[in-house]
């Protein structure tokens, strides 16, 4: 009997346990969400707004070369058509998959753009750990995001179903945008200034690859379903590469060789501007050797524009 009661009493204090530990984690969870939802700038403040609220028509999407290039306000003057520039720095395919999923769910537009980065295709551990970015989002879709962050982590279900979890590294980067907000332009941020070409040796050797040049088959699966849900929507698609100051010799690179194959059989149109003679060795168009600058960024967006206008999206 004193065994019985000991185990009745130790079962008691586990579930008291248990719901004291959801209670602190609701209590929290809903707190760092609010907080969360009420960012005004940063890069999750430019996420939530084309998950929740953009009616952009035009829509971009890519890694910093996306969001430092794409000049929304040009593309809104030449093509006269709303434009949201969301680009993610740092993020890869499986991160945009899902935001065009989630902002597909609620609206379509009219063009999309994805900026591809040669190496897009290889293998990179970096590009999982990033989709953390995306679980602040899990409640609300956690259908579309379930079966993405699982090619991470298989329990990312379990780590999630906690409130407080979803939102644990986002307190700190909303703190630090309330305090100094980052200003973007409809998504857009500029880079200032300009390539000296006397110093460029400095920083263009140490480059670190963050990847390794083999295909990993979830990217390739991630473009080719960006593909197939943009037509099911009748989204206009478009991939675009950005120049590079020095160019770049893609005929060795696998990755942007089977991305052109799965374009071309999938009848998208690619504009490549990889070494686009316009930019190729400029200085004064680059902040640095992968980057733009705001001058080369709004030819560049002017240039693109003027492409788009002539083509037909209804072949």
């Amino acid at each position: 009997m004193r065994n019985l009661s000991a185990y009745k009493t130790s079962f008691f204090k586990v579930i008291k346990f248990t719901i004291m530990v959801l209670i602190v984690d609701f209590i929290t969870g809903s707190i760092s969400h609010k907080i969360f939802y009420s960012q005004k700038t940063g890069k999750y403040a430019r996420t939530t707004h084309v998950i929740e609220d953009s009616n952009a028509d035009v829509m971009i999407f890519g890694s910093s070369h996306a969001h430092r290039h794409y000049v929304s306000e040009v593309f809104e003057k030449e093509l006269g058509e709303i434009s949201y520039n969301a680009g993610a720095e740092g993020q890869q395919l499986l991160f945009h998959l899902a935001l065009q999923e989630m902002i597909l769910s609620r609206t379509a537009p009219k063009i999309m753009i994805l900026n591809i980065d040669d190496s897009f295709l290889y293998q990179s551990q970096i590009a999982y750990d990033r989709l953390s970015d995306l679980h602040p989002y899990y409640h609300e879709h956690h259908k579309i995001l379930n079966p993405i962050l699982r090619l991470n982590s298989t329990m990312v279900w379990l780590k999630l179903f906690f409130k407080s979890y979803q939102n644990n590294s986002t307190i700190v980067h909303a703190l630090r945008y309330y305090i100094s907000p980052q200003i973007d332009y409809k998504g857009y941020r500029p880079l200032q200034g300009k390539i000296d070409p006397e110093k460029l040796d400095l920083h263009d050797e140490v480059l670190v690859k963050e990847y390794a040049e083999e295909i990993d088959e979830n990217f390739v699966k991630a473009i080719e379903a960006f593909i197939i849900n943009a037509k099911d929507q009748d989204v206009h698609l478009l991939f675009v590469t950005s120049p590079l100051y020095n160019g770049i010799e893609y005929s060795k690179s696998e990755s942007f060789l089977k991305i052109k194959d799965i374009a071309q059989e999938k009848n998208i149109p690619l504009i490549n501007l990889f070494n686009d003679k316009q930019f190729y060795n400029k200085p004064e168009l680059f902040h640095d050797p992968s980057h733009l600058n705001d001058t080369g960024a709004r030819l560049f967006t002017k240039r693109l524009s003027d492409s788009i206008s002539k083509m037909d999206f209804n072949q």
